[in-house]
């Protein structure tokens, strides 16, 4: 089986897709599951800890991106090990099933997954190439390195997506691993800098389809196929970092070109289209207070429920909040064009997903469904019998 993540394309670049050959040939042998939900907070590494368990955030406990408190050096959560639910390579493994991953998030420091390309995010002045050699398959990546490292441009999209799928192809060949994760992220990054309607956005979708053709081509027809989209994005012009308004009371500090925590331990967290608050110790009278604040200021849309909270993994922040569209929540912004992160009822947001498979009708179009069917999905036509994670 070949599990592929293409990362922001939502629902409604779907149509676009289908203009191209390599997707149009594989959705005609395929189901075709439409206006999906994601999975909240609908950030990249949450979802993907989704799709491997089949669980949501509250229960496998992978609730965002990064570390929570605000920071310029903030650590993304790459290792494994802060997946607390089983996940389909684990289950995989037990089975004697060799899974290959390329660039799949929260795989670091994996010891179930054999051939191991994780997605790292460095520190400024780190090594990204020496970090995945630490967190991977170390003599793996020194051969993709070698054979395909000219392909690379940095980090620059969409020449790593074409690493990726070189990759992907040499180890299907070579190895043939019985599961394999690949993670694709061009139309992320791009959409991110350049919007919607960017120069480069249909770029970023020819790579998409370039290097689907790359991964199936050196499959063969053998094998299952299932491709997602984990999120959906929406054009943003203006970032707002809530911190700003405890600093006036000192209940959060700036000094050294960054946040510094009070007594109180009180912050916010920002996941982009959304935000949570961690109060501390901070009375009540006051957190009230940061509430009407927010509730008042330039882009809040609305608070979130408790269901989204507490589905989310945030159940024990004070609350939770999401930005009018336009807007997102980030401290320290970078300029973005394009954002995730908001809550599922946000208008456009639906996702996608693919399934080519024994049982599954081809050229069949469904609405809805969840990406939390996809890992059980996966193991029944692995044969992977009884991982079922509770929902």
């Amino acid at each position: 089986m070949i599990i592929i993540s293409i990362d922001s394309v939502g629902d409604n670049e779907y149509e676009m897709l289908t203009k191209y050959p390599a997707f149009k040939k594989l959705i005609n042998q395929s189901s075709v599951y439409r206006r999906v939900p994601s999975v909240f907070v609908t950030n990249t590494y949450p979802v993907h800890a989704s799709v491997a368990t089949g669980v949501t955030p509250d229960i496998h406990g992978l609730v965002s991106n990064t570390e929570p408190f605000p920071s310029r050096r903030q650590n993304w959560n790459c290792d494994e090990k802060l997946i607390r639910a089983k996940t389909i390579w684990q289950a995989a493994a037990e089975k004697k099933i060799e899974t290959a991953a390329i660039f799949w998030p929260v795989t670091a420091n994996s010891k179930t997954i054999k051939y191991n390309i994780p997605e790292i995010y460095p520190q400024p002045g780190e090594n990204a190439a020496i970090n995945n050699l630490r967190a991977g398959s170390k003599l793996l990546q020194i051969e993709m390195l070698l054979r395909f490292g000219r392909m690379l441009d940095g980090a620059n999209q969409p020449a790593l997506d074409y690493f990726k799928a070189a990759c992907a192809a040499r180890i299907i060949k070579k190895y043939n691993p019985g599961l394999v994760l690949l993670h694709l992220t061009a139309y992320d990054t791009i959409r991110h800098e350049q919007g919607a309607k960017g120069a480069d956005i249909e770029t970023a979708l020819e790579s998409l389809d370039n290097n689907l053709k790359t991964v199936l081509d050196a499959a063969g027809d053998e094998r299952d196929v299932i491709i997602f989209s984990d999120h959906g994005q929406i054009d943003v012009h203006t970032a707002i970092d809530p911190n700003e308004i405890l600093l006036p009371d000192g209940l959060i500090y700036f000094e050294n070109d960054g946040y510094r925590m009070s007594g109180y331990g009180c912050f916010f967290e920002c996941c982009g289209g959304s935000a949570f608050f961690h109060a501390g110790s901070l009375p009540a009278e006051k957190t009230e207070e940061a509430a009407r604040r927010i509730q008042n200021g330039e882009g809040f849309k609305r608070f979130l429920t408790e269901d989204e909270k507490n589905i989310s993994g945030y159940k024990k922040t004070a609350f939770g909040f999401c930005a009018e569209a336009g807007y997102y929540y980030e401290a320290f912004p970078e300029k973005k064009a394009a954002n995730h992160g908001y809550p599922l009822d946000t208008p456009g947001y639906e996702v996608f997903y693919i399934v080519k498979a024994k049982g599954f009708k081809a050229g069949e179009v469904n609405e809805g469904g969840s990406l939390l069917e996809i890992a059980g999905t996966a193991a029944g036509l692995l044969g992977l019998d009884g991982f079922k994670n509770k929902y």
